[in-house]
Order: C-alpha cells, then structure tokens, then sequence
C-alpha cells in the first residue's frame, strides 16, 4: 500500500541506523521519498543506507549537540533542496535504576538526547520548513513509556512524556504555517534497544500478558503508521498522540 502525498517529498529521520528509524527509512524510500538518514553509529547507517531501495543520504550528527542538528537541516536541503518530512527519532534508554539510585550524570545523558536533542531537531527543522512557507509533516517519536508511568524508568519515561508536551506545542504553533505535528507511541518493538529488557522479562508469555496482541511489534508496523500520518491522507491529523503498542494501554 503507498499513502498519498509522499512520493517525490523530502525527509528526514534521526536514529536512523537500526530499528524504527532505519525501517521508516526504508518506508519512506518505498513511498519515493528523498531521505537523509541521520544517526551517530557510522557503521550501522553506512550498511542501512546501503541496503535501501531509494535515495538515501546518510550524515554522521550527534542529537544531543546543538551544532549537529542545524547541520544535519542544512546538509538535506543542500543535498536534496528542501525538507519535506521530519522523524523525530533518535533515543535511549538508560538505566533501570529506582530514583533513588539514578545518578544525576545518567539522568542528563537520556535527557540530552530524548528531549533536548529532540527539541533542537525539532526547532531546526521547523525552521527550515516555515522558512520554505510550503509546509511539512513531523513526527516525534514517544512512547507507550511516556503514556503510563512505570517502575525503574525515571529518566526514559520522563523524556518521552516530555516528547508528547513538545509535540503538543509544537502543532499549536505551526498549523498557520501548513505544518502538522503529532507523536506516536511505540510498544514493545523488535529491536537492538528492546532486546536487553525482554531478557530481563524472561517468558513472553509473561511480558506480553494481558497484551491484545501479545508479542513484539516488527519495526515496519510502526514505520507504516509514521509514513501514514507524513502522508497526505492524514492531512488533518495534528497534535496527536498514538499509542502503537498491540492495545498495552488499553
């Protein structure tokens, strides 16, 4: 199924080298987007770029740095003209600690990348779009983490709570200029960064009890619904908040 409004569209995407991030590149491509695939893992995003079915530029930037999310805008619009898209992707977990024992450093090192990296991909990206005065779709990726509280998550669940507020701001803010801005929540997914949890967890029988659909999800079913609200068939459609979590939060 191809979605409407994306082929030809420029976009971008942080965290691109492994998970949702490279299977949204991957979507995106499929749909005839031109995208620039961001992440710090050089390796990783050499081989995902490689592997892709469309243009795809990769560009080596750090979220967490302010410099680096400028120049990752910069960089696609004088690769491919403008920027259409943005993927608001790039994440970490960090420990599982109690508050009691989370150290202040570890903390800041989640929130640096998960809201204040975001907030300044965010802020470049917008720029550039309102600047183009064509508008843009944005998605900023949360998480089912950021809905519910949970035990030992002080720092994820807090950034990614933060996530859903900024997206929030962010469409009040740009509706006048044709851009919509929402925010998916992610489950359980089958990916690198779920796989120290899920040993933890032991049985999937256990981890996904009382769970609907009770496994993971594959990382293409959430770069389906991401591609879905970039597309033109979810043009009125912002400052949303979408659990995509197999009914978890039900």
């Amino acid at each position: 199924m191809s979605y409407a409004g994306l082929n030809g569209k420029v976009a971008l995407v942080t965290g691109a080298a492994r998970g949702i991030g490279a299977a949204t590149c991957r979507r995106l491509t499929e749909e005839g987007c031109k995208v620039v695939a961001v992440d710090v893992l050089v390796d990783e995003l050499a081989q995902t770029c490689a592997a892709m079915p469309g243009e795809v530029a990769p560009i080596v930037a750090d979220v967490a740095r302010e410099e680096d999310c400028d120049r990752m805008v910069a960089d696609a619009v004088a690769r491919f003209g403008a920027l259409d898209l943005f993927v608001n992707n790039a994440g970490v977990i960090g420990p599982r600690l109690p508050i009691t024992e989370m150290p202040v450093e570890e903390f800041d090192r989640v929130h640096a990348v998960n809201i204040r990296g975001a907030f300044m991909a965010l802020r470049a990206a917008l720029r550039q779009m309102q600047a183009q005065g064509r508008g843009g779709a944005v998605v900023n990726v949360a998480s089912v983490g950021g809905l519910s509280a949970q035990p030992f998550s002080c720092a994820y669940g807090s950034s990614k709570r933060a996530i859903i507020g900024l997206s929030g701001t962010a469409a009040q803010e740009n509706g006048q200029h044709g851009i919509r801005v929402n925010a998916v929540c992610p489950g359980a997914v089958d990916t690198p960064m779920l796989a120290p949890a899920m040993s933890r967890a032991g049985d999937a029988g256990q981890a996904f009890k009382g769970v609907p659909i009770a496994r993971a999800a594959d990382p293409s079913e959430i770069a389906a619904f991401i591609a879905y609200l970039l597309s033109d068939e979810a043009s009125f459609q912002t400052g949303g908040v979408y659990p995509v979590d197999g009914g978890r939060t039900i």
